[in-house]
């Protein structure tokens, strides 16, 4: 009677896990339940086949840490780490590794059991471990699928119809704002096309010409704010929008970017090719203009910018074209 009286009185995580064992048994997730020290107490088939032991191997095992490991965020996480969540608590994007050496994606929730002491101190968990590889491969696999659909496969930068749709979303949400009618907007775009491509290609060759067009591209993303879209937009040519850019600003980093294409040392199979760009910058004027209208303009900033010598930048107000920043005398 005694033992009886204590055992109501100092509940074990077995006492505590009884009255909510008749629901484990329809769960369709992976369980254990565990003691203070993280001994598995309990699991059930699921959990069996995640981690790749027998259930009375689970149960043999001085601890979870031994039947797999856990990291969120490149960080790793123990049984301990579990033990001391006080409430109830749900983790997202784990990363998991079973003894096979399988990586695992999963969903991980604590559910603590605390003992009558006060001590504020867990004595075991209830730990639901939901698998998510596959759903997480299948949507990695579409998601690389949709990157390959917008990304230029040589330079890797995004593509034409990549630049169209987004410069369309951009002035969709732009026009909603109040512009005075021609004032000077706050996104701009930037045409870029390589000098004298033509000859890379016939006196070094097409495979040159290829590596020069990657080099470029890396160019670009040393250059350019992460929030600017940088598109391959045919050829040689390259498009780039610059939101939150005035006219100004765009025509200085256009010059920058020229000033970095020049100074760069290209080496291809042994032999430096030393490039030079040409640039045409034109800002968006809200309402009135569309955006191939802009297009249209910092295309033929582009052509006068290769028309006065190339290796220049030239913009265009919406007025005229004018010689850009520090552009070659």
């Amino acid at each position: 009677m005694e033992n009886t009286a204590k055992k109501i009185s100092n509940p074990t995580v077995i006492d505590i896990f009884e009255k909510f064992e008749h629901f484990s048994k329809v769960m369709i997730d992976a369980y254990v339940l565990v003691d203070a020290e993280g001994r598995i107490l309990k699991s059930n088939l699921l959990f069996s086949q995640l981690v790749g032991q027998k259930i009375k191997q689970i149960l043999k095992s001085r601890s979870f840490d031994d039947l797999i490991t856990m990291e969120v965020n490149d960080q790793q996480i123990h049984i301990k780490d579990l033990l001391e969540y006080l409430t109830p608590t749900r983790i997202d994007e784990v990363r998991g590794r079973n003894k096979q050496l399988i990586d695992l994606n999963m969903i991980v929730s604590v559910y603590p059991f605390s003992g009558e002491d006060g001590n504020n101190r867990n004595i075991g968990a209830f730990i639901l471990l939901r698998d998510v590889t596959a759903e997480t491969q299948l949507q990695n696999k579409y998601k690389d699928k949709a990157i390959q659909s917008i990304t230029d496969p040589l330079t890797e930068l995004f593509t034409r119809t990549y630049f169209e749709d987004y410069l369309e979303l951009q002035v969709k949400t732009r026009s909603v704002r109040s512009y005075r009618e021609n004032e000077e907007a706050d996104l701009s775009i930037l045409m870029v096309d390589i000098d004298f491509f033509k000859k890379v290609n016939d006196t070094y060759g097409h495979q040159a010409g290829d590596y020069i067009l990657k080099s470029l591209a890396d160019i670009m993303r040393r250059v350019f704010r992460k929030t600017d879209v940088c598109c391959r937009y045919g050829g040689e040519e390259f498009l780039i929008i610059l939101p939150d850019a005035n006219l100004k600003n765009a025509a200085l980093a256009s010059d920058k970017l020229r000033k970095a294409t020049e100074i760069e040392h290209i080496v291809f199979d042994g032999i430096h090719i030393p490039i030079t760009i040409s640039c045409g910058v034109a800002a968006i004027k809200f309402p009135n203009e569309t955006y191939m209208e802009t297009v249209a303009r910092a295309d033929a900033a582009l052509y006068q910018s290769k028309k006065d010598g190339r290796n220049r930048v030239s913009i265009h107000d919406g007025s005229g074209i004018k010689i850009g920043p520090c552009a070659k005398k």
